[in-house]
């Protein structure tokens, strides 16, 4: 391992940017956590969740938005990361929810193309030597290969979702969780962009990348962009990178959204400090094409003496 020296590790003050439109389109009315998300090409978005492997879907276009069930993914509680791998078509991680473990870990695909209300769902992959999956995201030059973080096993597993071949292409010390941690959470968020593939590691507090070749394989060192303003009191979990701006949002539990820049800059640009309630345990976000519209989700928790579901809210950027 090698923290390259010209990004900051500094902790840069983290200014709170106002004056962002921010609306919740949804909350579910019963404490259903919402995973993660991604957008379809019809701009409706689809969202993973630990309700019994359902995966559902929310069209943010109409007045008064309502999540409708896609599935129940067969033999998963909950479902983890999803990504696109190709037109229409997804890669859902999902398994049997344990205490920071997961048993049946299954990678499914969720294809749209034939039919936009009726998906065509597959098991293509079960990964008997995974403890957590968590993060995923395709290879831009093969998109049925998806890598995928193990946050227990500090590794990156390397699945085809054509020949189901899952293995593990590569580990690092950066992408497990300190053996004190407290919360045992190594690699969460991933997404690969512009030859790197950035994610975050909760335990360890810090926002990173790492080059890799076209087929996942690891090609230089990991290179921390950014370590977490007030640990204390947030972590960082899913996020998006938008590489041409120089810039990533952040997932920020328990109550924020941060802009991180790539050179280690961060600020808080929604909720934080006291606003306990505009985002209700952070969890993922999808960025519109025009990257003008973020969408956040949330696990839901209790504020005030007040059961949240977990939420869907839009943030003009």
């Amino acid at each position: 391992m090698r923290i390259i020296p010209t990004l900051s590790l500094l902790a840069i003050a983290a200014d709170r940017v106002v004056g962002l439109e921010t609306r919740e389109l949804f909350h579910f009315s019963t404490s259903v956590d919402i995973e993660n998300s991604a957008l379809r090409p019809d701009r409706s978005l689809l969202l993973t969740t630990f309700d019994q492997g359902r995966l559902y879907t929310l069209n943010p276009s109409v007045p008064n938005p309502e999540a409708e069930l896609v599935a129940a993914l067969p033999g998963a509680t909950a479902l983890c990361s999803i990504a696109a791998i190709d037109t229409d078509k997804f890669a859902v991680i999902g398994g049997i929810r344990g205490n920071y473990s997961y048993t049946n870990e299954t990678i499914y695909t969720v294809d749209f193309s034939a039919d936009p209300t009726n998906p065509t769902i597959k098991i293509v992959s079960q990964i008997p030597n995974a403890i957590m999956l968590n993060g995923m995201a395709a290879l831009p030059a093969h998109p049925h290969v998806v890598l995928a973080g193990d946050a227990r096993l500090g590794a990156v597993f390397r699945i085809d979702t054509d020949t189901g071949n899952a293995e593990i292409a590569f580990t690092d010390p950066l992408l497990i969780a300190p053996s004190n941690a407290s919360t045992p959470i190594g690699v969460s968020g991933l997404k690969i962009a512009g030859g790197y593939m950035y994610f975050t590691n909760t335990a360890r507090e810090v926002f990173a990348r790492v080059a890799i070749d076209g087929f996942g394989q690891k090609t230089g060192d990991i290179e921390v962009i950014a370590a977490l303003n007030n640990a204390d009191l947030y972590n960082w979990d899913d996020f998006v990178v938008l590489e041409d701006l120089n810039v990533a949002y952040l997932a920020q539990p328990d109550n924020a959204i941060a802009r991180v820049s790539l050179d280690g800059e961060q600020n808080i640009i929604v909720g934080g400090g006291d606003d306990g309630k505009t985002l209700v345990g952070t969890t993922s976000l999808a960025i519109t094409l025009d990257g003008k519209t973020l969408y956040a989700t949330t696990r839901g928790g209790t504020v005030d003496g007040s059961v949240y579901g977990g939420q869907v809210v839009r943030v003009q950027l």
